[in-house]
C-alpha cells in the first residue's frame, strides 16, 4: 500500500468483506483485509478495517486513518476512501469517486451524489438519479471486458464481481477513464457499482466492434439496439429509434406481456440458431402514451458465444406482422 496516498475499498455488499481495489492510482485485484498487514502491519491494518468498517476516521498513537464514505442513491455506503498516515503529516486531495446500481427487476439504473457529474461533466440541472441502461452504455467509447461483465449482471450469482477500464463521452465532449467495480448482490436483484477517475492509466481507445455498429447504423430510419439474450435488456442504442419509438432511447417502455414473452423467447432461439433472424412485432406504450406497434427483426451481433443480440426497431405499418 502507498504511503501518502488514498486507498479506495469496495463496501459493495453487506454479506462479503471488504476488499481494497485502488491504491491511489494503482488498481487492485479485490485484497482481502487478511493480506493488509503484509503492507502495514497487523495494528494498522486492524485500525483501517475498523474505520472502514465503522465508516468513521480513527487514531491509534500517532497514525491517524481518514475517511470519506461513496454513498448511493438508495440510501447505503458502496465504499470508503481511507487515508492511512502520521497526524502530523498532510492529508493529499482524495480521489474522485461515485456510486451506482442497477435494479434487475425494474431495469433501471440509480446514479448515487455525484456520479453524473464525475462521469459525464454533466450540469446540474441536468443531473438525474435514474436512468435507462442506454443512457449510461450508450456513453461509453471503451468497456473492457463487456461480455463479462453483462453475463455477471444477467446472472446474479452470489460472489459475482467484475472490475475492469471504461472510458466515457462527457456531455463536453471530452473522453475521461474510470475503474469500473461492481458486485452482483443476488438478494436484492441487483448490481452495484463504483466509479474511480483515473486519467493516469492512459487516454482514449475505442471498442471497434460498437463503433462499426453505430457507423454502419448512422443514416438509416431503423432504431438499432444492443441487447442481452439472456435477458431481452436493450442496454445501448447505437441508433436511436425513430419517432415515435424516440422516447425508447431514455425511457424503459411497458411492452405487452405476450410480445415480452415472445421477444424473450426469440433471444433464446438465437442462441441456439446464430444464423437466423428473428422476426416480430412488439406493442410497447411509454408513460401515459397510447400503444404503439413496432416492427422489430432481432439477430446476432457476432456469435452466439457472447451472448448479445441486435434488435432493429421501427413502426410497424398497417397490415404488418412479425
Amino acid at each position: 500500500m502507498t504511503a501518502d496516498g488514498w486507498l479506495l475499498v469496495e463496501t459493495l455488499t453487506e454479506d462479503l468483506e471488504p476488499a481494497l481495489v485502488a491504491d491511489d492510482t494503482r488498481i487492485r485485484e479485490w485484497i482481502a483485509p487478511r493480506r493488509w498487514s503484509r503492507a502495514i502491519g497487523p495494528a494498522k491494518a486492524k485500525l483501517l478495517l475498523d474505520a472502514v468498517r465503522g465508516r468513521e476516521s480513527a487514531r491509534l498513537g500517532d497514525t491517524v486513518v481518514v475517511v470519506e464514505p461513496v454513498r448511493c442513491a438508495l440510501g447505503g455506503t458502496h465504499g470508503v476512501q481511507v487515508w492511512i498516515g502520521s497526524a502530523n503529516a498532510p492529508v493529499p486531495p482524495r480521489r474522485h469517486v461515485a456510486a451506482w446500481d442497477w435494479d434487475a427487476r425494474t431495469e433501471l439504473a440509480h446514479h448515487g451524489p455525484g456520479l453524473e457529474e464525475l462521469i459525464f461533466a454533466r450540469e446540474p440541472g441536468a443531473v438525474r438519479v435514474v436512468r435507462t441502461p442506454p443512457e449510461a452504455f450508450g456513453r461509453m467509447v471503451r468497456f473492457d471486458g463487456r461480455v463479462d461483465y453483462f453475463a455477471m449482471a444477467s446472472t446474479l450469482e452470489p460472489g459475482g464481481r467484475w472490475q475492469g477500464a471504461v472510458d466515457v463521452l462527457g456531455d463536453d465532449e471530452q473522453v475521461r477513464r474510470f475503474q469500473m467495480v461492481a458486485r452482483a448482490r443476488p438478494e436484492l436483484r441487483r448490481v452495484s457499482g463504483l466509479m474511480h477517475a483515473v486519467p493516469e492509466l492512459g487516454g482514449e481507445t475505442v471498442d471497434l466492434e460498437v463503433a462499426m455498429l453505430r457507423a454502419v447504423s448512422k443514416g438509416v430510419d431503423v432504431g438499432a439496439g444492443l441487447i442481452l439474450l439472456a435477458s431481452g435488456v436493450i442496454y445501448e442504442w447505437v441508433a436511436d429509434p425513430p419517432p415515435p419509438l424516440d422516447r425508447w432511447a431514455v425511457e424503459r417502455p411497458t411492452i405487452d406481456p405476450a410480445d415480452l414473452t415472445a421477444l424473450r423467447a426469440a433471444c433464446a432461439e438465437l442462441v441456439n440458431a446464430p444464423e437466423t433472424p428473428r422476426r416480430l412485432t412488439l406493442r410497447v406504450r411509454f408513460a401515459e402514451g397510447e400503444w404503439i406497434r413496432a416492427h422489430a427483426e432481432l439477430a446476432t451481433v457476432t456469435t452466439a458465444a457472447t451472448g448479445h443480440g441486435l434488435l432493429r426497431v421501427r413502426p410497424a405499418v398497417d397490415g404488418e406482422s412479425g
